[in-house]
């Protein structure tokens, strides 16, 4: 097994002249571990970006067979590796681990460059480059891919069917899995939060990108209704944002969008947890509404599940007589218009 990879490179370069190996070591970043553009490379030579191109392509054709024959224990190693984690591997995640695995010990830089460069030139395992929908990943055969991306659908058609996280037992069970398999990382749609929920990038509660998202976030997470400057607060406190949310804005932002309640003075709940908007007034003629007549200890008791008032204020709007009737076995219901 090779013992120092920057030697070995070195040894399969060796053929190179000055020009073929400027392009191939600067275009896989194996000094840097920063790919350079053809452009880059062409201002430095003189030459045009096909110019590179053809030079790139020309070195990696004399070098295939040559690294195929001589680093044949390391491809045959990464193959293996990648066959046991499932077939399929992040890029990043896949160089890491085999330079973990074969260069541990070593003092050379950027050496997941290097591998990657030797896969590459080798051919194998097989390789798949970053576009808009997945990050780049590494794959040992075409059944492999195939499975992988049938994963892909069955996630995303699962995480679509929902609007957001939820806490429910099949949820959850469901994107365990996802979560637990390295592949999720592959697709760029999906997404974990910072409390490490699973689901789409687009869901606000994954990827929050407004201060409302933010909002919903905090108070999802933390179960109760808020104050709005505790909402504020908890933004930076539970790492949502790394600057701290001004009050005012968050204020205004809650005020604005019906997802959020007020609950009580400056407290906001989550509507999608079954706080209802209104007044103390249309709480309470709601509540009559659907469980019909009630002692005015129930009145409170019920009313204060959706609200945060003192008993007084909920019996205050109980007396009007105007939108509510007091029976003659002292419980009250809505006055008929």
């Amino acid at each position: 097994m090779v013992k120092d990879i920057d030697q070995f490179i070195n040894n399969l370069t060796a053929e190179f002249n000055s020009k073929q190996r400027k392009v191939v070591f600067e275009r896989f970043g194996l000094k840097t571990g920063v790919k350079a553009t053809l452009q880059e490379i062409g201002n430095d030579l003189g030459v045009t970006r096909e110019r590179v191109r053809q030079i790139e392509e020309d070195g990696l054709r004399k070098l295939g067979p040559k690294v195929k024959k001589e680093a044949v224990q390391i491809v045959e190693f990464a193959h293996t590796y990648l066959a046991n984690a499932g077939g399929v591997r992040r890029d990043d995640y896949f160089l890491t681990d085999v330079a973990n695995y074969l260069f541990k010990e070593t003092d050379a830089k950027h050496v997941d460059a290097k591998l990657r460069f030797l896969f590459l030139t080798a051919g194998a395992p097989f390789y798949s480059r970053e576009d808009d929908d997945f990050n780049a990943y590494w794959y040992v055969d075409e059944p492999a891919k195939k499975k992988f991306l049938d994963f892909v659908k069955e996630a995303t058609d699962f995480l679509k069917s929902r609007k957001e996280a939820e806490t429910s037992k099949d949820y959850l069970s469901r994107v365990k899995a996802y979560a637990a398999s390295s592949l999720f990382m592959i697709p760029k749609h999906f997404g974990t939060n910072i409390f490490g929920d699973v689901g789409l990038r687009s869901w606000p509660d994954i990827e929050p990108k407004t201060i409302r998202d933010k909002i919903y976030l905090v108070l999802k997470k933390h179960g109760e209704p808020l104050h709005f400057s505790d909402i504020a607060r908890n933004i930076t406190k539970l790492g949502i944002d790394r600057k701290q949310a001004h009050v005012q804005t968050v204020h205004n932002e809650l005020i604005k969008d019906d997802r959020f309640v007020l609950v009580g003075r400056g407290i906001y709940a989550l509507r999608s947890r079954g706080f209802e908007p209104g007044t103390v007034r249309q709480v309470i003629a709601k509540i009559l509404k659907t469980k019909g007549p009630l002692p005015q200890t129930d009145v409170v008791r019920l009313v204060n599940e959706q609200r945060f008032l003192k008993e007084n204020t909920v019996l205050l709007s109980l007396q009007n007589r105007r939108h509510f009737k007091r029976l003659d076995d002292g419980r009250y219901h809505v006055k008929e218009a």
